[in-house]
């Protein structure tokens, strides 16, 4: 079997001789992935059983006790301490009554504008209020971002104290290495932290503007505000939210209808269009609107726990042993949600039960080796990705290593399925060392790397990596090329497919092991490159092993 599959991976155009060393060398664990495992595997997680893995649902503890028996069966060991499997993440779970929620725009000499539920806008709660009113003056702020380096500022002599700002969602474009490049636009677009900067100017309420990019490049208004209606989760510290942002009680989502209301009632020239053709141009500017919201949020709060699954494989080398490699993949999806045909069960198949089923196999794979690599490699099935990224920024900042001991993050979130994998992405290899391991693995296989597809969607802080990102630890994405698989994302239609190309998935899974094994077994701890610009959050670490 060994023999034949390395016979496999090696015709065709021969390798150069250090690729073909690394096949030989990795050929037990290669031989080891199962498509069969993989289409069982991704079946039983996407089971109309497990009722869409909703976080901190009974279907998701089924389904983290299935990956456990996995983890066991293939010879991890328990890594969340005291022999347990399960690391308990603490949540506060909440839901917004959009029925009794508002939004009403008014001012002077103009009739009051009435916004319409869904269509118009969504009410967002802060996870901390049961109900929270507002009737405040509107400031637009642009996009909310302050950034020097780049002379750019949208909140520059802005005064918004006790005022509801109003916010594109994104980051300016630029095809500029000079003015936000994609790794500091992925950054700059996020929702948090501009309402960290807001809260911080005193604002007492936000709106966001969901743009026809967004539209474009990640989801339909539709698909996007029927995840925030639907319950919206945090991790706590003791009482508070792990991730507290004080003030900004009252928030809102408005579609780009709903935006174009309140610019048409605010008298701005060219409307909705001209700000965003302002914004195309780079030439925004904050502006104090003659209008005034009257925002009311209504939510009901609960506690709640869900777990990240955790299985380590220990490394051979007794000093870089304690040097760890993580490789995550989300174990949770959207749940029961509200009916698309009569179905209300989002089973989660391509997003992300294949992708669970690909790191067993990167942990079968690594199993079956008859050396194991110099680093420990734990095996992260985490919760919460879908609430936003909870399970693994829990794990980032609450490490079951010793501090400092996580060096790389290997995550995997998706898979191909319906389509041959023709070429992939390794979003953040540009940033990293592990640029150098995925070109190794990638061309040992003989699949091409090619560059982000949609680098405005800013998928780099939108999947697990980016926890480990955030606390500076260098981390990967890769995922298939450009995939013709449709529009099942976030639907009841991600079900398992027998006729899926189970040998493309298993021809990715190799890849995923052959970097997790480069990675595992480098000499060298992965760096950032010199100068990058997420060497920012690089916190102080112990020295290297060697």
């Amino acid at each position: 079997m060994t023999a034949a599959i390395l016979a496999l991976l090696l015709a065709g155009a021969s390798p150069d001789p250090t690729a073909e060393a690394l096949l030989r060398d990795a050929a037990p664990g290669l031989a080891a992935v199962s498509p069969l495992a993989l289409s069982a595997g991704t079946r039983f997680l996407a089971s109309d059983l497990l009722e869409g893995r909703g976080t901190g649902t009974r279907g998701h503890e089924i389904a983290a006790l299935w990956v456990s028996t996995q983890m066991q069966s293939l010879g991890l060991e328990p890594a969340a301490g005291e022999g347990r499997w399960e690391q308990v993440v603490p949540l506060r779970a909440w839901v917004v009554d959009q029925e009794s929620s508002s939004l009403l725009v008014h001012g002077p000499g103009r009739p009051p504008i009435r916004l319409l539920r869904g269509k118009d806008f969504v009410a967002l709660g802060d996870g901390e209020l049961f109900e929270a009113e507002l009737d405040g003056a509107l400031t637009f702020v642009g996009y909310g971002i302050s950034a020097p380096e780049y002379g750019y500022d949208d909140l520059r002599g802005v005064d918004l104290k006790g005022k509801i700002a109003v916010v594109l969602h994104g980051a300016p474009s630029s095809d500029r290495p000079s003015f936000f490049p994609p790794a500091p636009r992925a950054t700059y677009a996020s929702a948090d932290d501009k309402m960290r900067r807001l809260a911080a100017r005193g604002a007492a309420g936000v709106i966001f503007a969901y743009t026809p990019e967004m539209e474009r490049s990640y989801a339909s208004w539709e698909a996007f505000s029927r995840s925030r209606r639907s319950e919206q989760m945090a991790w706590t510290e003791g009482p508070v939210l792990g991730e507290r942002i004080s003030g900004l009680a009252v928030r809102a989502l408005v579609s780009w209808q709903g935006f174009g209301k309140i610019v048409e009632a605010a008298g701005v020239p060219g409307g909705a269009r001209g700000i965003l053709e302002r914004a195309e141009q780079n030439r925004l500017a904050p502006q104090d609107w003659p209008l005034k919201a009257a925002m009311k949020t209504v939510s009901e709060l609960r506690p709640a726990r869900s777990s990240n699954v955790l299985g380590i494989l220990r490394g051979s080398d007794p000093v870089l042993a304690r040097e760890t490699v993580v490789v995550t993949a989300h174990l949770d999806h959207l749940g029961i949600g509200e009916p698309v045909d009569g179905d209300a069960i989002y089973n989660g198949a391509a997003d992300n039960a294949v992708g669970v089923a690909v790191m067993l196999e990167v942990a079968r794979a690594l199993a079956a080796q008859p050396r194991r690599p110099a680093r420990s490699v734990l095996f992260a099935a985490v919760t919460g990705e879908e609430k936003g990224l909870l399970g693994s920024h829990y794990l980032a900042v609450h490490p079951v290593v010793e501090p400092g001991g996580i060096v790389a993050d290997l995550n995997v979130d998706g898979a191909p399925t319906a389509s041959p994998l023709e070429n992939a992405v390794a979003r953040g290899a540009e940033h990293s060392s592990l640029g150098g391991a995925v070109r190794r693995a990638a061309d040992a296989l003989q699949i091409s790397l090619v560059p982000d597809p949609v680098p405005g969607a800013a998928v780099f802080v939108r999947s697990d990596q980016w926890s480990f990102v955030r606390v500076g630890i260098p981390s990967l994405y890769v995922t298939p090329g450009p995939a013709r698989d449709g529009d099942r994302a976030h639907t009841p239609r991600d079900e398992w497919n027998p006729a899926w190309l189970w040998g493309e998935t298993a021809r990715f899974a190799r890849l995923q092991f052959l970097l997790a094994w480069v990675v595992a077994g480098a000499g060298e701890r992965p760096a950032w490159n010199p100068g990058d610009y997420f060497e920012r959050y690089v916190r102080p670490a112990r020295p290297s092993a060697r």
